[in-house]
């Protein structure tokens, strides 16, 4: 039932995601090879420079348009998360949702995946509409790319173990820190609706309040641990124990993101089950 769950939510985000996700990389596209025109005319004849001129100001509108659709990316991903698990779990459609035969958790898992999802594509195509401005446009900066890819390719591959491990923590890392980022959202949005009235206005403090505390909790844990850390960790300098430093560290990390995402869930998951009050 959970695979239906989020293969319905993301049917529904399919609709206005896909357009501008697609919609990002052309835009990058026409905005690199105009970039790559007007500079070729205006280093041609005073004719061309005057081609060049008025193909100018069609790269400020599509540098205008590019950014804009960034901006939308990024402003939709967020009211994504907000809407659906603000609209779907705590107002009038909260009623159909919570009448199916699934368990609480598995509503609010199906809310956090589907966002988890959007979220990490909208940060693909963000990046690979950078990439595609970047690689489409001058000489020089192709050039450029295929010299940094060349040299990065042929010493990366010389790396250890321990670095393709620092690799992969890395990726998890970000990835867990979406679904954190995701489920802070969603606990600030449950306990702001327990308030009787301005429930919005309580979800924004629940928020700040939230990042308050994780916040004074993770300084206090940091400098205990800074304390027990052993001074030879601090002087020896090999590329070794740095690399395992950076391992450790890593791993700390995903741990205290698991802890603060286990400690979303539930918190939000006992919310929902023991004092949901619908709109």
């Amino acid at each position: 039932m959970l695979g239906k769950l989020i293969k319905y939510d993301l049917k529904s985000m399919s609709r206005a995601f896909i357009p501008v996700w697609f919609l990002a990389p052309l835009i990058a596209l026409l905005l690199s090879f105009s970039v790559k025109g007007t500079l070729a005319w205006a280093s041609g004849s005073p004719l061309t420079s005057m081609f060049a001129l008025g193909n100018g100001m069609l790269v400020m509108v599509m540098g205008i348009l590019f950014f804009a659709a960034l901006a939308a990316l990024f402003v939709m991903t967020i009211v994504f998360v907000i809407q659906r698990f603000w609209n779907g779990l705590l107002k009038e459609e909260g009623y159909l949702m919570f009448t199916l035969p699934v368990h609480t958790w598995e509503l609010i898992v199906s809310k956090a995946v589907t966002a988890t999802i959007v979220s990490f594509v909208s940060i693909l195509i963000g990046i690979f509409s950078g990439m595609i401005l970047m690689v489409f446009s001058t000489e020089e900066v192709i050039r450029s790319w295929f010299v940094a890819w060349k040299y990065l390719f042929s010493s990366i591959f010389e790396l250890g173990p321990t670095f393709w491990l620092n690799v992969m923590l890395f990726i998890l890392l970000i990835i867990l820190g979406i679904v954190q980022s995701i489920y802070h959202i969603y606990t600030a949005m449950a306990i702001g609706h327990l308030f009787p009235t301005h429930k919005v206005v309580g979800s924004c403090v629940s928020y700040i309040g939230i990042s308050i505390i994780v916040s004074i909790v993770s300084n206090i844990v940091n400098a205990c641990l800074s304390t027990l850390m052993p001074d030879t960790w601090y002087n020896y300098r090999s590329y070794d124990l740095m690399e395992l430093m950076g391992t450790a560290y890593l791993l700390y990390l995903m741990l205290g993101t698991i802890v603060e995402l286990a400690a979303y869930h539930v918190i939000t998951e006992r919310i929902l089950s023991t004092k949901l009050n619908l709109e």
